[in-house]
């Protein structure tokens, strides 16, 4: 696995915690974490690596459409399922604690299959899983083809978006209406993340403009932190996040030859899918406990716990979870007997 990309794992994960910690934080007046206007970004650059990590793993290891989409299910359904039937027991003994600022009733259904039907999950960040599956399943569909796989692949994810914006959904801004799903201008990010894989893979640029590219996405992104409404198009959070991040990906993993191993970051980016899966029970966790001890009013505190308390719960359950799980899963199935 690329340093760098787990580097920009960890990035996509924390951006995500810290504009979460922020909305909890601002109900109680607490604004120390709100000079990060983009953290919701954190979303674009997963979409943007998963599209590359799926090119690098059917490049690596050719499979069919259901060796692929099991070994996908295996990776990312039993942390989920655990952890909602988790925000289920909280949902059943207290509802109030769960999409309580929604105005949509939550998704019992929904939340276990990741199916969208215009209802929001126990967990309420798992839309984005909805979309990852989404992928998959195109992605998927198209390795009958070696040598086309990525470019059917990419042309079948803009021509659903180029359909969503000739005929606009009901509620556009809603991403788990239906018709809002499978057309949402996000899919393109996973074709960016394609698009990347060509490029990084094929060494299309020097490190020198490697570098340059990084700079320029950052500044991008800090420009955007500056004013970050979103441009009055469909396409708005495509170019304002989705843009800079491919380019802070292109980049940044372009100059992973020169890359330095730092454990810290690196383990946060192996614990990153855990960490934004348990987040937001430990930002819960940790306003309640500290508004019954008294100390929620000392904001650098109260913040510096939300961001720390998530990164160590992450990595707790990546450890202790997440990666046993995913090991018995996978000898289960290497040992399971071919049968005719």
């Amino acid at each position: 696995m690329y340093l760098s990309i787990q580097y920009l794992r960890a990035l996509a994960a924390i951006m995500v915690v810290i504009a979460h910690s922020n909305h909890k934080a601002m109900i109680y007046n607490i604004d120390l974490l709100n000079f990060v206007k983009i953290g919701g970004g954190g979303v674009d650059l997963f979409f943007i690596i998963s599209g590359f990590i799926m090119c690098l793993t059917v490049d690596r290891n050719r499979q069919s459409f259901t060796s692929f989409m099991k070994s996908r299910v295996i990776r990312i359904a039993p942390l989920y399922w655990i952890l909602t039937c988790v925000a289920l027991t909280v949902y059943l003994i207290n509802p109030n604690l769960v999409n309580s600022s929604s105005t949509h009733s939550t998704s019992i259904f929904s939340s276990f299959t990741l199916i969208p039907q215009g209802h929001p999950y126990l967990i309420n960040n798992a839309w984005t899983l909805s979309y990852e599956f989404f992928f998959y399943l195109i992605f998927a569909s198209f390795l009958f083809s070696k040598d086309k796989q990525k470019l059917f692949t990419s042309i079948a994810l803009i021509i659903l978006v180029i359909v969503g914006l000739i005929f606009p959904p009901a509620h556009p801004k809603w991403v788990l209406n239906p018709a809002t799903f499978i057309t949402n201008p996000v899919l393109i990010e996973f074709v960016l993340g394609i698009v990347a894989y060509k490029i990084i893979t094929n060494k299309m640029i020097s490190l020198k403009i490697a570098a340059i590219t990084t700079i320029v996405a950052l500044i991008l992104l800090i420009a955007h932190n500056f004013d970050c409404s979103l441009l009055p198009t469909s396409l708005g959070r495509v170019i304002t996040y989705g843009i800079p991040m491919f380019l802070l990906f292109v980049g940044f993993v372009s100059l992973e030859s020169k890359m330095p191993k730092i454990n810290l970051l690196y383990q946060l980016g192996m614990s990153s899918y855990a960490l934004y899966l348990v987040h937001p029970f430990i930002i819960t966790g940790i306003t309640l406990v500290m508004r019954k001890i008294g100390l929620i009013n000392i904001g650098p505190l109260y913040v510096t716990a939300l961001i720390v308390g998530s990164a160590i719960a992450g990595f707790l359950c990546y450890k202790f979870i997440e990666m046993p799980i995913d090991r018995f899963l996978k000898t289960k199935i290497k040992n399971k007997p071919i049968t005719a």
